[in-house]
């Protein structure tokens, strides 16, 4: 029996899954075969089987890094249902299950280990991990490794050296929203050797793409006259915590069926939350921030509505895609006012590093230098006033050029003198103001795609890499035949000037 052949046995017996993409084949192939992958296809593509058909192949364990926990809950409960041996590690586990899961890591063979990127770094873990030789290393929703993504996540540039100690085993990488320029991060970061690239349009013909421009006072009259006349289950994307609240309660007054979903919940309301959506007998609204979706596979959702416009167009793609998986038409629409890029920008200045940041930390890295003390991340965080997530991010830029080292017990210290820290810290200022750039460069787009005359889909195509994409038909462009269409090569209009509003005007944008 030929690879191939047993690839699709096992798609066909343990997934049901009667024919692959050509894709997906090509990339599993690869990981078989030894090589690293960066498969890059959209929501709704099949990208897990990826893994998990090999896993059901190959000899040893194959280790899952996934950003969310909840998302490797639905992961594992999946899998249990098709009789796929696996095991989480994550923060919330109990004694027992741990306990349950390291005996069964510890035996071997067929598996599949769904971790985090915080917990196959800790101590305990990466020994047992190691131990257990695994075959395949596979790094979920991969833009999280890169500064230019839409959803960086610090945590995970630590993913390389986690590979390393693993033994260096073939590494796929998966994700569904990737410019160019992000997938050469993916590489970089991820030091992938001469990997296989894979690519699919960033489109779905089931997506009928839209945009209405509605001012933000008329947005809750707008979302309901839409909803009314679309087919339920949907979801509804807001930018703020407060948004959510709030149109959830107009929705639930007029008799609506709603769930609301955001940071600022409980993890038991949370998951409460998405358990009712997720119920197929039921046909229910959400609406949410951007926290809810990642790893969601309800497959009849609808129709997507951006209540706000998004952060980017890949955040955009990759919580449209959630629609219509089922591949039957699904409307994807967005509202948008040109005062939601304040909120987005808001939301920004709250969650990158800033140069402001930067030198609080080169600040107070000095003085306890001074003092001949070492810091662990937290206390040196602390002591700097800067959040911890963003401090990390900017003690992993310090650590690659060289101006700081950990020692065993994760206490960082200045590497070589302190003039030459100093002089080193900010050279990094440059690299901060250009990630800023990059974020207003990419709410820009956001602009640019709501106010374009030429099709939705051509501008999202064009935009992930794509030369000279087809027309779709489907979107409102498209279908609006009195207004000429612009050729796929013709740039987009320039997005109309954004009023600059102080920030204590602007509405209040609270954390996802």
């Amino acid at each position: 029996m030929t690879p191939l052949d047993e690839i699709r046995r096992v798609a066909r017996r343990t997934f049901a899954i009667k024919r692959l993409r050509p894709e997906q084949e090509q990339a599993m192939l690869a990981v078989l075969g030894g090589r690293d992958a960066l498969v890059a296809l959209p929501t709704g593509f099949g990208k897990s089987l990826i893994y998990q058909v090999p896993a059901m192949i190959l000899k040893r364990p194959t280790v899952v890094v996934s950003p969310l926990i909840a998302l490797m809950a639905d992961q594992e409960q999946s899998l249990k249902k098709r009789g796929v041996p696996v095991v989480s590690f994550h923060s919330r586990l109990r004694v027992a299950e741990r306990r349950a899961a390291v005996e069964r890591l510890e035996r071997g063979g067929h598996l599949v280990v769904l971790t985090t990127p915080e917990t196959i770094e800790s101590k305990t873990m990466a020994t047992l991990i190691e131990r257990a030789r695994p075959a395949l290393l596979c790094v979920d929703e991969a833009h999280c490794i890169s500064e230019w993504g839409h959803d960086f996540r610090p945590s995970y540039l630590r993913l390389s050296a986690a590979r390393e100690r693993l033994g260096n085993p073939p590494t796929l990488a998966l994700t569904a929203t990737a410019t160019p320029r992000v997938r050469e991060d993916i590489v970089a970061r991820l030091s992938l050797r001469k990997a296989l690239v894979l690519t699919a349009p960033a489109h779905r013909k089931s997506l009928h793409l839209s945009v209405q421009v509605v001012p933000g006072p008329q947005k809750n009259t707008a979302a309901g006259k839409l909803i009314k006349g679309l087919r339920r289950p949907g979801i509804i994307y807001c930018a703020t915590t407060v948004a959510v609240d709030s149109l959830a309660n107009v929705l639930k007054r007029v008799g609506i069926p709603v769930v609301r979903y955001h940071g600022k919940m409980s993890a038991a309301d949370r998951d409460a939350a998405q358990r009712r959506v997720m119920d197929p007998t039921r046909r229910l609204i959400m609406v949410a921030t951007s926290a809810f979706g990642m790893g969601i596979d309800k497959p009849n959702i609808r129709y997507i509505v951006h209540y706000h416009a998004p952060g980017s167009l890949e955040q955009y793609v990759q919580e449209a895609g959630r629609a219509g998986r089922d591949g039957n038409p699904a409307d994807c629409v967005l509202l948008f006012d040109e005062a939601d890029l304040d909120i987005q920008e808001h939301l920004q200045t709250l969650s990158r590093p800033s140069v402001r940041h930067l030198l609080g930390l080169e600040k107070a890295l000095v003085a306890w230098a001074e003092e001949s003390r070492t810091p662990t991340a937290a206390t040196l965080a602390f002591s700097a006033g800067v959040p911890a997530r963003i401090a990390e991010a900017l003690l992993v830029d310090l650590e690659d050029a060289g101006l700081i080292t950990h020692n065993k017990d994760k206490a960082i210290a200045i590497a070589g003198s302190l003039p030459a820290f100093r002089a080193g810290a900010r050279d990094l200022i440059a690299k901060v103001k250009t990630a800023q750039f990059e974020g207003e460069r990419k709410l820009k787009t956001v602009a640019a795609y709501a106010t374009t005359l030429e099709c939705r889909s051509v501008f999202i195509r064009r935009y992930f890499g794509e030369d000279n994409p087809p027309r779709c038909s489907t979107c409102d462009r498209c279908r609006q035949s009195a207004i000429p269409a612009l050729t796929a090569s013709a740039p987009p209009p320039e997005p109309t000037r954004r009023r600059r509003r102080r920030r204590s005007k602007r509405r209040g944008a609270s954390h996802r």
